[in-house]
């Protein structure tokens, strides 16, 4: 009804997610450790790529 509150409904003035909230007020040492879990698994999946091009996995076309 009409002023009735709704109990799910935030309060936050932005709709920023949890990861934002996280990077917003995380420490530095949290940060860093998702930073750096983060290049691993960049330079992870770039090496198995490589890997794939170099043993003929993958088909690569060069014009």
């Amino acid at each position: 009804m009409k002023g009735e509150k709704v109990a799910d409904v935030t309060t936050k003035a932005s709709g920023s997610s949890t990861m934002s909230d996280f990077f917003r007020h995380g420490s530095v040492e949290e940060r860093r450790e998702v930073y750096r879990i983060a290049a691993t698994a960049a330079i992870c999946e770039q090496k198995a790529v490589i890997n794939s091009a170099s043993s003929g996995e993958i088909k690569t076309t060069r014009k």
